[in-house]
């Protein structure tokens, strides 16, 4: 087997954000369960003394040496330059006191840390191109397309993806995007995967379902945050449709998110009360509650940038054995659930295309092999274990195998 790889993870995020948790720390504990030498670099609000004691505990124990700089928030471009130079700055003494082999950059913020790392102590450079930033900025309304923040950042993933030696991103469609029909060597894609190894059980739907008050009635279910890149308007609008076909059926939203923006919807939509259940639940509850439900649904604002996401959320709905509707242009979604017959993709936000979308949904939900071919289809593309974990492990030795830097 090819060598083992010692590298400095920097990630521009907080582990009290459950997304460090599920898509950097997870993976992290797989790589160094394979053998990997992880140190992990970490951008936290200000925290006590023992609560970072646990996170440090917590985190050698799954073979991960943690290191946290503060995060600073505003002025916004002044602010993220700063952090990006003491990342630098403390990331140059990590490779330099552990003598570490590689960088691996979350985003572009670190990867303009790793790029004065590596330009200056000739270290390997691995570039996680977690979507297209300037143009998510853009398509959000924050930044103006040629503004500075957006001719900033363009021009570090430009040096990043120049200087990589190794590139990870989330979508074929993106990495056809950005490199044609030859992508570098050492370019792999990798989705947002969900750890699938601990499937819920049927005492959990029942249990989900007796403190929900849901009774035999179908449920449709959304997952995750509200508004900005989702479509609250247009899922209630679906389910406006949806429920002209099946009267009973409820709407389940689970989310960390204050819940007025789709409440608001609801209203609008006069959708009773009856028929909507919002609730909260911590990261390891989330899977009684995909249990519970009958299909879910997933509705992102297309835009250029929607060619490079992978919505954490479509792996976790197939692997509890939901079918998925979803609009197209998110990354690879549309190929993946028609492909493999997991699903719907509507091509536009009306009426006939809910109305097709709903009929299909209500088929699929029926179909007693569905549940099973959605599993199947999350576990050969989104588990965690079998894809993410492997697939990061294959690019660290490819970059191991490298003959190393004269430094």
């Amino acid at each position: 087997m090819p060598s083992a790889l010692s590298s400095l993870y920097i990630c521009y995020l907080s582990l009290e954000d459950p997304l460090a948790r599920t898509q950097v720390v997870a993976y992290l504990e797989g790589l160094a369960a394979r053998g990997h030498t992880i140190h992990l670099l970490t951008f936290e609000p200000k925290l006590s003394p023992r609560r970072r004691r646990d996170v440090r505990a917590d985190l050698a124990r799954r073979g991960i040496r943690w290191h946290a700089l503060r995060y600073h928030k505003r002025p916004s471009l002044p602010a993220t330059v700063y952090d990006a130079l003491v990342g630098a700055v403390l990331s140059m003494w990590l490779v330099l006191r552990h003598r570490l082999d590689a960088v691996h950059a979350r985003s572009h913020v670190p990867a303009a840390s790793a790029l004065m790392v590596c330009a200056l102590t000739r270290r390997r450079l691995i570039f996680d191109l977690r979507g297209l930033m300037a143009d998510e900025y853009a398509d959000a309304g924050r930044w103006v397309r040629g503004g500075l923040p957006y001719r900033i950042t363009e021009a570090i993933q430009r040096a990043a993806l120049r200087r990589a030696d190794g590139i990870v991103v989330l979508t074929e469609r993106v990495r056809r995007h950005l490199f044609g029909a030859q992508p570098p060597p050492r370019t792999h894609v990798i989705p947002c995967c969900a750890d699938l190894e601990r499937p819920a059980t049927a005492e959990d739907r029942l249990a989900v379902r007796d403190r929900l008050a849901l009774g035999d009635r179908p449920v449709l279910i959304y997952v995750g945050k509200l508004t900005g890149v989702y479509m609250d308007r247009e899922m209630v609008e679906f389910l406006e449709v949806a429920r002209r076909r099946q009267p009973e059926l409820v709407f389940l939203v689970l989310t960390q998110a204050p819940p007025e923006p789709i409440v608001a919807e609801l209203r609008r939509a006069g959708i009773d009360e009856d028929g909507v259940r919002i609730a909260r639940a911590e990261p390891g509850e989330v899977g009684a509650y995909l249990a519970a439900a009958n299909y879910a649904i997933c509705f992102c604002s297309p835009a250029l940038s929607r060619i490079a996401s992978s919505p954490t959320k479509i792996g976790e709905y197939l692997g509890a054995g939901l079918p998925v509707v979803a609009n197209a242009g998110i990354g690879d979604v549309d190929t993946l659930l028609a492909a493999q017959d997991v699903g719907v993709v509507i091509d536009a936000f009306e009426s006939s295309e809910y109305e097709r979308a709903a009929a299909r949904m209500e088929a699929l939900a029926a179909d007693p092999e569905c549940r099973y071919r959605c599993r199947e289809v999350a576990r050969s593309t989104h588990s965690l274990r079998e894809v993410g974990i492997p697939r990061y492990d294959a690019l660290y030795r490819e970059v191991a195998a490298m003959a190393r830097p004269d430094r």
